[in-house]
């Protein structure tokens, strides 16, 4: 049975993992049969393959913009984030040039320290901070528990540029999320999304008043088509801590729309 309330999933990928065509697809199979309304979609853009990648290829930042691009433009209820490379490229004034002439479809940016092997906190970083805080742009960044992605890299370079917001992907994959949480409290332009957080840690964060900072996001399609399917989010669906109808609806879709500017137009 559909669900009646909207989702935004503020957090999903294609790529070749390990073809273009699968992610797409099973992004938008998996969205339609999961009655999800809008998603955000960023290319992956990993800037070194290990043994452990199960990517089919990497491919440049502007490569990525304009497949995603391509992307969101023949399929309706997507947006896209620019995903950017700042360790291997240096090309940022043409990436800039990308989000002037294709602003409309464009929401924010995308960094991946883990992927990228750079810490948020690296002055690489500084012509892409420049870019967001030129055109009013978020900057979603993978936290996680890694030597690159700890959250306390991120919440300096939030507390460095108040006038920028960021989103902690994750709230710091692989912990307890507490790290993350806390940062949310003390930063006022430093927001979360629920990417493989465990719906207990939501409860935590209205306990200590920044439930209303964190929105709902995925990775889909990470595991392929049945990603959705996972018990992680099907608590998220079911609503299974009970959240009142406004707490529920700004993580599930409203702060979304606030933080990354998409009109109500969009989901229509």
């Amino acid at each position: 049975m559909k669900r009646k309330v909207i989702i935004i999933d503020a957090h999903t990928h294609i790529g070749y993992w390990p073809t273009l065509s699968k992610t797409q697809n099973d992004l938008i199979a998996s969205n339609q049969d999961f009655n999800i309304s809008y998603s955000l979609v960023s290319f992956d853009g990993t800037e070194f393959k290990d043994d452990s990648n199960r990517r089919g290829k990497l491919v440049s930042q502007l490569e990525a913009s304009k497949k995603c691009l391509k992307f969101v433009k023949e399929n309706k209820h997507f947006g896209m984030l620019v995903w950017i490379r700042p360790h291997l490229e240096k090309n940022y004034e043409e990436i800039e040039q990308f989000i002037v002439k294709h602003r409309e479809y464009i929401h924010g940016l995308k960094f991946h320290p883990y992927c990228s092997r750079l810490r948020v906190s690296d002055p690489r970083l500084l012509p892409y901070i420049r870019i967001a805080r030129k055109y009013n742009l978020p900057i979603l960044v993978h936290t996680a528990s890694d030597t690159y992605s700890k959250i306390k890299y991120l919440e300096k370079v939030a507390s460095l540029n108040p006038d920028i917001t960021f989103i902690a992907a994750h709230l710091e994959l692989l912990s307890d999320n507490q790290n993350a949480l806390r940062a949310l409290k003390a930063n006022p332009n430093l927001y979360g999304d629920t990417a493989w957080v465990n719906i207990e840690t939501i409860k935590k964060a209205k306990e200590i008043g920044v439930l209303d900072k964190i929105m709902f996001g995925t990775d889909n399609p990470i595991d392929g088509y049945e990603t959705l399917n996972n018990p992680i989010y099907q608590s998220y669906f079911n609503n299974d801590i009970k959240l009142k109808k406004k707490e529920y609806d700004n993580l599930m879709y409203k702060l979304a729309m606030k933080i990354y500017n998409i009109k109500k137009e969009e989901l229509d």
